[in-house]
């Protein structure tokens, strides 16, 4: 058998492109809350989410994911035939083919790039990112696709879901390019480095959501008990991810979280003691987009970092949650390219 990789000679994994894209129809919050028959102003005043995005028609989880992926391809200045993997997470996406082989087809990847979706719902981009940080650093893969794709708007519809719960979500895409290290690799880009998960199964009955006969959707939605759980256990990862990075949480340039709406995530920041502006903001806007939320709050954070003209880019902290009560979270630290001072 061929030796194990050890810490001194793995393959450095670096992020170095990401791209995101939302449904095209921007819906203020006012008439989701009318569609659901919820008071006006429900979801502005008791959520913080001013707008929603929503699907067009035609727009679908292959469609959004695979405009993603181009973006972050294009961006990173890789053809589809460089990928090795496509890993796909996804919480709406629930045919054959996988979201993964449908994303495949359409940038038209090489038939030995392998096509794997990743399950854990707001948690399976923190899931996936993982396993391409692992695949490049064990020299399975040199160049590895993750990607996100939800569209809430037609599973949790009026209707079919109480609005308390489906009226949060709204749809979208995101894409990372995973590489291994190339010489001379430019500053600016971000190396996935400790990943850590668990599971809080006493909160596992605070959300539910099962198939019912006609179509319709049993959920089980105890906002004020998943709202402590939440912002309990992500302020948990925070602690824990300080004593893994040793990076202090006021030296982090960025928390990307995931956000179940935007009071949770200001919620957060004055439990942890942190600014606000330090979580860059999904769901105000756009709706919690599942899978894609904790993803975007990244891409957002790696923009902003890339945007700084003074001073060295800081740390980057990861943290999210899914049903169950899954959590997990990562950090990202700067790439100072080998040979640099």
């Amino acid at each position: 058998m061929p030796d194990r990789p050890t810490p001194a000679t793995l393959t450095r994994a670096i992020v170095v492109s990401s791209f995101v894209v939302c449904g095209a129809n921007t819906i203020a919050s006012e008439e989701v809350d009318a569609a659901f028959g919820m008071p006006i102003g429900k979801l502005r005043n008791r959520a913080g989410i001013v707008s929603l995005a929503y699907a067009a028609p035609g727009e679908t989880e292959a469609t959004l994911g695979a405009r993603a992926a181009e973006g972050a391809l294009r961006s990173a200045g890789l053809e589809p035939s460089g990928l090795d993997w496509i890993l796909a997470a996804t919480e709406t996406h629930h045919a054959f083919p996988s979201l993964a082989a449908q994303i495949h087809r359409a940038i038209g990847a090489r038939e030995n790039c392998g096509a794997m979706d990743i399950g854990g719902a707001c948690l399976g981009f923190v899931n996936a990112l993982a396993v391409a940080k692992a695949l490049v650093e064990s020299a399975q893969a040199g160049a590895v696709l993750v990607a996100t794709a939800d569209v809430h708007s037609r599973t949790l519809r009026p209707g079919r879901a109480a609005g308390e719960f489906g009226g949060l979500f709204g749809d979208g895409a995101s894409a990372f390019v995973v590489c291994s290290e190339m010489p001379g690799a430019a500053r600016g880009n971000f190396q996935p480095r400790d990943f850590f998960f668990g599971c809080a199964s006493q909160y596992q009955q605070a959300i539910q959501v099962s198939a019912q006969p006609n179509d319709q959707l049993k959920v089980v939605f105890d906002g004020d008990a998943l709202s402590r759980a939440a912002t309990a256990r992500l302020e948990e990862c925070i602690m824990e991810l300080e004593q893994r990075s040793g990076v202090q949480r006021g030296d982090v340039a960025a928390f990307a979280t995931h956000q179940p709406n935007p009071r949770l995530v200001a919620l957060l920041a004055k439990r942890a003691g942190l600014p606000a502006e330090k979580f860059p903001l999904v769901a105000d806007t756009r709706g919690n987009l599942g899978s894609t939320t904790c993803a975007a709050a990244l891409h957002y954070a790696l923009e902003q970092s890339r945007s700084e003209k003074a001073g060295l880019p800081r740390p980057i902290f990861l943290a999210s949650l899914g049903p169950g009560l899954l959590f997990g979270g990562g950090w990202l630290e700067p790439v100072i390219p080998r040979g640099d001072p």
